[in-house]
């Protein structure tokens, strides 16, 4: 049955050929101006099938030579399932051919991070696709692969792992048009066929008129402007809705063994480990949040129960800190990079009794970029014990003059069962992803 793909591609061929408009011609790669376009070929149409489908390899292509025709017809292997873990090279996925630093594409492919392309960071440190993918964390190709394989009807064994997140027949520039999600580049693994974020109801926006819960987006590298657009849209309608997108795997019913998120604090192949996400309950989610949380602008007058978007924090294919965290969130940089060791706690024995603080504490690089620590919320230098008016419901003993927290969990007496000589804790040691009933504490702490 190798023969359906080849016959698939030659369809495509004659449909396209013939001037039949549809939705790859209005496709990222099917554009006319814009589309596929490789350099080592002559006599196509910018757009054209054939770019990346070589239905006999008798095309002679020299970048790189066809070896003979692949899965799926593509001038190179798809993905080379032999590399679990990064490092990648141009040649273990074919859409590194051109998303990435030695394009095929006639005059190159850009394509900054998140941060940049829809925050407006500074100081990019990656311009492609492929390098994204080669930093500290990263969404590892293989097991996306491999639980595409075992998940999603439309993924076989010869597929990209892109492809998981990504239709490439169908995507659009989202990056050229930022606060436009028609033009949205994603579509959900469950529902390949069809992109995500086009539809008025696949936004972020769809949270506010949910009863109960409110979306505000970031500011975008200004105080007066929001991402995803650098424009005065507040609310999510110009967003997609990235919390449904990334439960689509990341959630509490797919049990695939899979690492998924690839390289962070843990070994490099741990079976079993596709981070799960409760929304519903998670206090960055629909989950109910504590009273006396103090936020920087602009969530700082936001009422009703806050949502937030995966992506306000989180890079979608790789970042310099661990776990994906962005470098510049909620218009400023984080202070330093994240570590791999130490940034996620869960159940690792990272925060034992007295901890020894051999690891990072520096997880608050991102909390700090939305929540205010003690010093911001009462500038004074003698406050040393960060976080303590929101942790401890007797703030009058962390060196305040206001009153009782009511909600505050902890009174500030055997300090020595979490901290020593009074220093803070890495944020992680209780909260991360599903982090409940942690250190005699009933409630949830994300």
């Amino acid at each position: 049955m190798r023969w359906l793909p080849f016959l698939s591609i030659f369809l495509i061929l004659v449909f396209i050929g013939s001037g039949v408009t549809g939705s790859y011609k209005e496709s990222a790669h099917g554009n006319s101006t814009e589309g596929v376009n490789r350099s080592s070929m002559s006599g196509y149409s910018q757009g054209n099938c054939a770019h990346c489908h070589e239905m006999h390899a008798s095309i002679e292509g020299s970048e790189p030579e066809p070896a003979g025709v692949g899965y799926f017809a593509l001038f190179a292997d798809n993905f080379n399932t032999a590399k679990t873990t990064g490092t990648y090279d141009q040649s273990d996925n074919f859409c590194f051919y051109c998303h990435g630093p030695s394009s095929l594409q006639v005059n190159g492919i850009t394509n900054y991070d998140y941060s940049k392309t829809f925050g407006g960071a500074n100081n990019a440190t990656v311009n492609n696709i492929m390098d994204a993918f080669n930093q500290a964390s990263y969404h590892n190709l293989y097991d996306i692969w491999d639980f595409a394989n075992k998940t999603f009807s439309f993924f076989t064994s010869g597929s990209n792992p892109c492809v998981a997140c990504h239709n490439p027949h169908i995507a659009k520039r989202n990056k050229a048009n930022p606060g436009d999600p028609t033009f949205t580049a994603i579509s959900l693994p469950s529902d390949h066929g069809n992109l995500w974020g086009d539809d008025s109801s696949e936004r972020m926006y769809a949270y506010t008129y949910a009863a109960g819960y409110t979306y505000q987006a970031p500011y975008y590298n200004s105080n007066s402007s929001y991402e995803p657009a650098d424009d005065t849209t507040y609310d999510g309608s110009n967003m997609p809705d990235y919390v449904t997108f990334c439960t689509d795997c990341h959630n509490t019913s797919n049990q695939v063994p899979s690492q998924i998120l690839g390289n962070i604090s843990r070994p490099p192949r741990t079976t079993g480990y596709l981070i799960s996400i409760d929304w519903d309950n998670e206090k960055h989610g629909k989950g109910a949040a504590d009273g006396s949380v103090s936020l920087k602008n602009p969530y700082s007058n936001v009422s009703g129960n806050k949502v937030v978007s995966c992506l306000d924090c989180h890079e979608p294919h790789g970042a310099p800190n661990a776990v994906l965290i962005r470098r510049e969130v909620n218009d400023s940089l984080l202070e330093d990079t994240i570590p791999l060791d130490g940034a996620i706690a869960t159940n690792d024995n990272y925060c034992p009794s007295k901890p020894s603080y051999s690891g990072d504490k520096r997880l608050g690089y991102l909390c700090r970029r939305c929540h205010k620590d003690d010093n911001a919320f009462d500038n004074n230098t003698l406050h040393e014990n960060r976080w303590c008016i929101i942790h401890h419901n007797d703030s009058k003993k962390c060196g305040y003059s206001s009153s009782e927290v009511d909600d505050a969990p902890y009174v500030p007496q055997n300090c020595d069962e979490c901290h020593q000589s009074k220093q803070p804790i890495t944020c992680t040691c209780c909260h991360y992803h599903n982090a409940q009933n942690v250190h005699n504490f009933t409630g949830r702490t994300f």
